[in-house]
């Protein structure tokens, strides 16, 4: 792999101001590309810039909010005319439920779509038209490991990620000839705030977990991956494997994740 890859590469990250989306643009930037940082948080995009100041010349902020489909053909409006041009979106902004099926709040799984697939879908209908446009680029959602193999409580959750890595399967294939890449990460848990803001109700500190990674390990094997051209990028062997398992073995891979959540699943 080239080490220049990124270099003068743009590339729009959503969520870009915690957990993996900021470490990813940190380490993009240390490759010397240009990253536009999208968040909703005006403070969040501040303390970013402040921390990253070294970086300002390569650095661009845009307040959105993705679950909303106005703000982001505002994002992609000052995209356009401001850099003219753009290669690379991650779709990372996400919000976690946490929650049976029976007693999910229908308001907060609709929050949750909002933004985990319709924000990313919106960014991806007007990253499409743009690549079109110019003759090509590359999209990467950020999808989940839970969507290959779902486990008890993260209904909600996954639903919107399984939703969004569909539609993007889909995509690859109608818009490859216009040069568009289209590829899924599906991390695992990561040590984040992630599951401390996650709607619904409070993951248990004895939570189980096939993996957990630091965020700067989980996003240097995703910017890995996209280096490669991966179609499915998984942040460990280990998470990996079990999916090949699960294919393999659906009923066995059903009892094991029965058997590591009994305890819980025998409350309800």
């Amino acid at each position: 792999m080239k080490k220049d890859f990124w270099k003068n590469k743009t590339v729009i990250i959503t969520g870009a101001t915690s957990g993996l989306g900021k470490e990813m643009t940190k380490i993009l930037l240390e490759k010397d590309a240009k990253v536009v940082a999208i968040s909703r948080s005006e403070e969040s995009l501040k303390g970013l810039q402040n921390e990253l100041i070294k970086f300002s010349k390569n650095l661009f902020l845009i307040k959105a909010d993705v679950s909303f489909k106005k703000d982001c053909e505002d994002a992609f409006k000052t995209i356009k005319d401001e850099l003219k041009t753009a290669d690379f979106l991650i779709n990372n902004a996400g919000v976690g439920l946490r929650c049976e099926v029976e007693e999910i709040d229908e308001l907060d799984i609709k929050k949750v779509f909002d933004t985990n697939f319709f924000g990313a879908f919106y960014m991806m209908k007007h990253a499409i038209a743009f690549f079109k446009e110019q003759g090509g680029g590359t999209i990467v959602n950020i999808c989940s490991l839970g969507v290959k193999r779902p486990v008890p409580f993260t209904s909600g959750y996954t639903a919107s990620k399984a939703a969004l890595s569909s539609l993007a399967d889909v995509a690859r294939i109608e818009f490859k000839k216009y040069n568009i890449t289209i590829l899924n990460a599906y991390p695992g848990s990561i040590s984040t705030s992630f599951r401390k803001n996650a709607l619904g109700k409070p993951y248990p500190e004895d939570e189980v977990r096939l993996s957990r990674l630091s965020p700067d390990v989980a996003a240097r094997r995703i910017i890995r991956g996209i280096e490669k051209n991966r179609k499915e990028i998984y942040t460990s062997k280990k998470d990996y494997l079990f999916v090949l398992f699960n294919r393999l073995f659906p009923h066995v891979s059903d009892f094991i994740v029965e058997k590591a959540f009994e305890k819980k699943l025998k409350r309800l």
